[in-house]
């Protein structure tokens, strides 16, 4: 995932797909979740930025500019707000700025 932050920005699903992998076929959706987080921390202490989609020509991500605890937080929190986990791509998105 690191790899392909630092070409592109990368959208939710690809990291969560990674953990559903790791988690295993039979992985309930807090495994999942744990998972999901423990990439996004390894990401993170990799230098890969998480935030928003930016609106602006030529500036791809909007760092939400939180700690990693915080960030880690925020996405667990709206990983459980979430209905489905189609909406997941409405989180965040991950660059290596």
């Amino acid at each position: 995932m690191v790899d392909y932050a630092e070409m592109s920005l990368v959208y939710f699903h690809p990291v969560r797909w990674s953990a559903e992998s790791l988690a295993g076929e039979d992985a309930t959706e807090g495994e999942i979740r744990s998972f999901t987080l423990r990439i996004i921390g390894d990401m993170i202490d990799r230098g890969v930025t998480v935030g928003d989609v930016s609106p602006n020509p030529g500036e791809d991500l909007i760092p939400w500019r939180l700690s990693r605890a915080e960030t880690l937080s925020r996405i667990s929190d709206e990983m459980e707000r979430k209905s489905t986990v189609k909406d997941f791509i409405e989180i965040c998105w991950f660059r290596t700025i």
